[in-house]
């Protein structure tokens, strides 16, 4: 008999043992690392009010352990509860047993039974966690600056930011999660881990008395035979408007006498434009003549776990200002009762489930496809090019985009 349910204390041992063993680069072997990993598991079982563990147990032996958390998202402009999920590990003597595949079906379950409707991850492999009705997010872009390409300003008003400070880092960074679609609310636990890492440096912008801008970074030695060659290696880098942005990049612009490089991660579609020489110092040429600037990846993952709950939480968003009925037919093979057909009314944007009615246009798409176009991820022009999703009308397509369009993707710095 398998059943999931909350770790203990006394299967600490065992989650730490499954843990290393499934994330051999962690180096959670190492008698050190394994032991304040336990500290970490244990803090979260009696502290953590916003994550918890859980295990894939046959009998009261542990097959599988996953790290379960609730998050506060704007979605749309709405703070929305959301679920996300992490540390998805499956002892190597059970792999090819399905552990994962019932441990995320355990996930998505308990948290649309909780009425939650969308759910969030970062795949270890984009592709597994597709076939489980995840759809792609955001791309994020890392540059690699040098320090003199940055605009130079002023930077009168930065300075070293710390624990005196946390109140103001925690209020601008939920100034911004309120207005950007994705942002995660930070917890109180979260920002003191945050602050307490003493290789990391944080300055800020501040104005009036409060921050308006912060990033934080930490050196990062570029040549072994020389301890004066050094990258800045950016972690977070939130801004509440061009001053609190300039500022920041004119403090980073003034490294230059002595780092090699600004490391900078993104989802900015438009820095490069930031930059005098936005080449990262690879030197490479793509044909024709195109200088490399970036490199980019995809990560993060949505996925909505309760379509016609989706829209009863966004009932006071606007979905653009159109008007119409629009019918879903969403496949979701990986949680079956999400799958269905659904009329959604807009007026003037705002969305409501009906009944009955003579649809505008239908839509047909699988889960994963619809959580990327309803977090405006991607358009569903797009999708229809791709062979992704069809339509009942072609001449429909731009009302449709309309009503998904967000004017920014999803963002976000939360790792979990």
């Amino acid at each position: 008999m398998e059943e999931i349910r909350p770790i203990s204390h006394e299967d600490i041992h065992d989650v730490v043992r499954i843990t290393a063993l499934a994330y051999p680069g962690s180096n959670l072997l190492a008698p050190d690392n394994r032991q304040r990993f336990a500290e970490r598991v244990q803090d979260t079982l009696e502290n953590d009010q916003n994550a918890s563990f859980h295990g894939l147990f046959r009998g009261e032996r542990l097959l599988g352990v996953m790290k379960w958390y609730d998050f506060f998202m704007n979605v749309r402009g709405i703070q929305m509860l959301t679920g996300g999920i992490g540390t998805v590990a499956v002892d190597l003597l059970h792999k090819k047993e399905k552990v994962a595949k019932a441990m995320l079906q355990g996930f998505l379950a308990t948290y649309r039974e909780r009425g939650v409707c969308l759910v969030s991850l970062y795949p270890f492999r984009v592709d597994f966690y597709k076939k489980m009705g995840f759809g792609q997010g955001t791309k994020v872009h890392q540059y690699r600056i040098a320090p003199a390409s940055l605009p130079l300003t002023a930077k009168d008003k930065v300075s070293y930011l710390g624990e005196a400070e946390r109140e103001q880092i925690l209020a601008c960074y939920h100034r911004i999660v309120r207005c950007t679609h994705g942002m995660i609310k930070k917890t109180e636990r979260e920002l003191k881990t945050f602050l307490d890492q003493p290789e990391q440096v944080i300055v800020g912008c501040k104005k009036d008395g409060r921050v308006t801008g912060y990033l934080v970074f930490h050196f990062q030695r570029t040549h072994e035979e020389n301890q004066l060659q050094n990258n800045i290696v950016i972690k977070e880098f939130l801004y509440e408007n061009q001053e609190a942005l300039l500022q920041l990049l004119s403090f980073l612009h003034s490294q230059s006498d002595q780092i090699q490089r600004v490391v900078l991660t993104t989802a900015d579609e438009d820095f490069h434009m930031l930059l005098t020489d936005p080449g990262n110092g690879t030197d490479r040429l793509i044909p024709s003549i195109y200088h490399e600037s970036h490199v980019s990846g995809v990560g993060l993952m949505y996925r909505v776990i309760d379509v016609p709950g989706f829209f009863h939480q966004l009932a006071t968003c606007r979905f653009g200002r159109e008007s119409g009925l629009v019918r879903l037919n969403i496949r979701d093979s990986f949680l079956p009762e999400n799958e269905g057909s659904w009329l959604i009314e807009f007026s003037e944007g705002h969305p409501q489930v009906v009944e009955a009615g003579e649809p505008d246009v239908e839509l047909w798409m699988d889960i994963s496809d619809f959580s990327s176009l309803v977090m405006g991820v991607i358009s569903l022009r797009k999708l229809h090019l791709y062979g992704l999703a069809d339509i009942s009308d072609e001449k429909q397509i731009p009302f449709v985009d309309r009503l998904f369009a967000t004017g920014d993707k999803p963002r976000s710095t939360t790792p979990f």
